[in-house]
């Protein structure tokens, strides 16, 4: 594996990708040069010897001027580098990355979801969000209600500790030696669905005034995040009465994909007579 990274073919200045000393010897091109300074993983180092005003580039672009001497191998930081960026101009430069030698990641595998439209997700999350802001009072409640009560809740470090401390004094009658446990040690994962990673709720300030216009962002974006491979399902909350209505929101996943698999649970508030109808009653599943 290589040390360092240099990121576009124009570049002047290297990525250390581990931690470097100084003195060793780096082989870059048909050039070889020994580091001037300790390179601390991320920092980078000069290609060439830079003089006062020389330009430094990184991503094939000017980030920086050097503001003294910096030697061939010297380290490049805040020290020596004022920042420096190309005027902005209508042609378009192109950046891309050369892509490093994956052979050895070939026939590997690794414990993921795999989605209909072909994405793999690391995570699966079932996803909670409104159409409107006026929904993120009950988004709040369930996420109280849903993370404590199906085991996704972190836990209450310091109470958990006193409970601990009350139960000894309760078998004891004193505190003598009691020692605090590290509460990582007494946290036991208890969720009721072993294959789903955690619940996601998701506010915002949006979805009721504005025009039409303004609602189709707000969609799109709940759109792509229903769509992110980490996403299993999602259940929309809607007033009824916003701009933000569900139509354009299921307008906005065929958008981004026309064969759309992931269950969909949908309330509507304004049809319900009550919170506890909506909500206990109807169960419904759509699917686009």
């Amino acid at each position: 594996m290589n040390s360092f990274l240099q990121i576009h073919p124009e570049d002047n200045a290297l990525v250390a990708l581990q931690n470097l000393p100084k003195n060793k010897t780096i082989q870059f091109k048909n050039d070889t040069s020994a580091l001037q300074n300790d390179i601390e993983a991320k920092h980078k180092f000069a290609t060439t010897d830079l003089n006062i005003g020389d330009a430094v580039k990184m991503y094939g672009v000017l980030v920086g001027k050097a503001m003294q001497f910096i030697p061939q191998g010297g380290l490049i930081g805040t020290h020596n580098l004022v920042h420096a960026a190309q005027n902005f101009g209508v042609r378009q430069t192109e950046y891309y990355l050369n892509a490093s030698d994956g052979s050895k990641f070939k026939n590997r595998t690794f414990k993921g979801f795999h989605r209909a439209d072909g994405q793999v997700g690391t995570r699966n999350y079932w996803l909670v969000v409104p159409l409107v802001f006026c929904e993120n009072r009950d988004i709040l409640t369930l996420k109280d209600a849903f993370l404590k009560e199906l085991g996704y809740a972190q836990p209450d470090i310091h109470r958990q500790q006193l409970r601990h401390l009350s139960d000894y004094f309760k078998k004891y009658g004193n505190t003598d030696g009691f020692i605090f446990s590290d509460a990582a040690d007494n946290f036991k994962e208890n969720r009721l669905f072993k294959n789903v990673d955690g619940i996601k709720f998701l506010t915002h300030e949006s979805g009721c005034g504005g025009t039409r216009d303004d609602a189709n962002p707000l969609c799109a974006l709940i759109a792509g995040y229903a769509q992110n491979p980490n996403v299993a399902g999602i259940t929309v909350l809607s007033l009824g009465c916003q701009n933000a209505q569900f139509e354009i929101l299921q307008f906005e996943i065929k958008k981004k994909d026309p064969n759309f698999t992931k269950p969909i649970l949908f309330f509507e508030h304004q049809k319900w007579q009550s919170e506890y109808t909506m909500f206990i009653f109807w169960r419904r599943g759509i699917s686009l």
